[in-house]
């Protein structure tokens, strides 16, 4: 599903710090498929794929964001090992105005790494930025559109500052990402299931 060997051909680019970018990372052939058994969550965030369901081909990719081959590659590209790392992966479908900030990710997580699946994608509202600081209008790589098959990865820093310009809608994105051990695992579930369970008790996106 996910082209690994495109991937291991992207080269690693150095500002404002090391990121990974890539487009064409999904075969066009399972765009349909992909959209259809993408998890129907109806609220904003991201939520832990244990929580959701989903249908076959969405499955499949997430077997190859499994795999210790895409964790060999994002760390080679990164200088991080990732391949013993915990990993954790979340699913967004819907953003809200208040999404994007700039920020630099807690120390707990090493890399996070994005597959994005929308249809279309501008350079505007939602598409991701890496920065040399927290102004979403300063010096930094250029905006990452969302749409279907783009991926970014970058390593955990204190300088690793990122961000979007505001967006509310759907905005379809897959994140993985590796914490330093298990410890930090545990507080990372906590974490999520303590966010999630204060959406529940809401009906918004």
């Amino acid at each position: 599903m996910l082209s690994l060997e495109k991937l291991a051909a992207q080269p690693t680019t150095e500002s404002p710090f090391p990121h990974l970018t890539a487009q064409d990372l999904l075969p066009e052939a399972m765009k349909a498929d992909l959209a259809r058994d993408f998890p129907d969550e109806s609220k904003a965030g991201f939520f832990p794929v244990e929580q959701l369901t989903y249908g076959p081909s969405f499955a499949a990719l997430l077997e190859d964001l499994r795999t210790p081959e895409f964790s060999k590659i994002v760390g080679e590209k990164l200088d991080r090992d990732l391949v013993d790392r915990p990993k954790m992966i979340v699913v967004r479908k819907w953003s809200a105005a208040k999404d994007g900030r700039p920020h630099t990710d807690g120390e707990d997580k090493v890399a996070t790494a994005l597959v994005y699946l929308n249809d279309d994608w501008d350079q505007g509202a939602g598409a991701l930025r890496f920065l040399e600081g927290p102004d979403l209008d300063g010096p930094g790589a250029d905006p990452i559109p969302a749409r279907y098959g783009g991926f970014a990865a970058f390593a955990r820093a204190d300088d690793s500052w990122h961000g979007h310009k505001p967006f509310a809608g759907e905005r379809r994105v897959v994140q993985v990402f590796w914490l330093k051990d298990a410890a930090a695992a545990a507080r990372k579930n906590k974490r999520h299931a303590r966010t999630n369970f204060l959406k529940s008790l809401f009906s918004f996106k």
